[in-house]
């Protein structure tokens, strides 16, 4: 927690930053006050206030090209990079300075990871009629916030599908058969749902009509979820691709992926794109896992980036 002294020492936060290589960077509360060596108790009775506007601390990351992107009290500190262009991923060679490039995703076997996607807005209709039971083994505190979300999502259970078929948006069209291969393969999918929180890739779910938003959730749980799923299956790594902004994102980065010893911990995001980002961001995003399927390096989009989480 925060130290009595009024200043903090940003220097190691300016080195820090300079060194990094991601357009995104996160630093947990602990990590941050270790390289600033100790944070003022104005960091927190002080907030927002200490955290923007022209003070030594904000000098320190705007110093290493970054600014303040989000911040949560005691738990992250989100920065932005913005007076360097994104890594990109591509065929281009990626510099040995460069400490997550794309050959440290592709050196992964695809079959042996944890795959965490997000839902669609587009959903096909139909599927198998509801027998009134379930075979999903989730905690009680999932099946409850359902349970309360169901009226609001609009869920309509009559009629089930896997919730890989049910999702039919430009994320599942680009990714097409690599993500039917996968899953027929075996392969752990999670896939972040505005409806049902997390499904796995082969849950039977309904039709539905809501968007993710962490506020429909208990504090944490989502994300705690995520990591209690990789912790308890036998992968090698933990892969997702989401957008690099909004909710389904602020899930896979806000998880305890540090603190629960999960790793090594992937994101994959995109970024770069204004106009028709509606579509070109899941599309490119669904590109970015069917290059992964195949580990082909030379098939990821332009824009895609990634980032180390754990």
């Amino acid at each position: 927690m925060p130290g009595e002294r009024g200043r903090a020492d940003c220097s190691g936060l300016t080195r820090w930053l300079r060194g990094r290589r991601e357009d995104i960077v996160i630093v947990t509360w602990d990590e941050l006050n270790g390289l600033v060596r100790g944070l003022p108790r104005s960091a927190v009775d002080h907030h927002p206030q200490w955290w923007y506007g022209d003070r030594p601390n904000t000098r320190a990351w705007r110093a290493a090209g970054y600014e303040l992107d989000r911040v949560e009290i005691g738990r992250y500190v989100r920065f932005r990079r913005v007076a360097a262009p994104a890594i990109a991923v591509s065929a281009t060679p990626q510099p040995a300075t460069v400490p997550c490039g794309v050959d440290e995703l592709t050196d992964i076997d695809p079959r042996r990871v944890l795959v965490v996607i997000p839902c669609s807005a587009g959903k096909s209709r139909g599927g198998e009629p509801s027998s009134g039971a379930t075979s999903c083994s989730w905690p009680e505190a999932l099946l409850a916030a359902r349970a309360r979300l169901r009226l609001t999502a609009q869920v309509d259970e009559v009629l089930l599908l896997p919730a890989w078929r049910r999702y039919e948006g430009f994320f599942y069209r680009a990714a097409g058969s690599s993500l039917q291969q996968a899953v027929l393969s075996g392969v752990h999918v999670l896939i972040l749902s505005g409806g049902y929180g997390v499904v796995r890739a082969k849950e039977a779910i309904g039709y539905y009509e809501k968007v993710l938003n962490r506020r429909d959730w208990p504090p944490g749980l989502l994300e705690s979820l995520l990591v209690e799923e990789a912790s308890r299956l036998d992968v090698d790594a933990v892969v997702a691709f989401t957008p690099a902004r909004g909710h389904y994102a602020a899930v896979v980065r806000c998880a305890p992926w540090r603190e629960r010893g999960v790793s090594p911990v992937f994101h994959v995001t995109m970024v770069g794109h204004s106009g028709g980002a509606m579509m070109k961001v899941p599309h490119g995003l669904g590109q970015a896992f069917a290059a992964f399927w195949d580990r082909d390096r030379r098939s990821f989009p332009p824009g895609a980036v990634l980032e180390r989480l754990s």
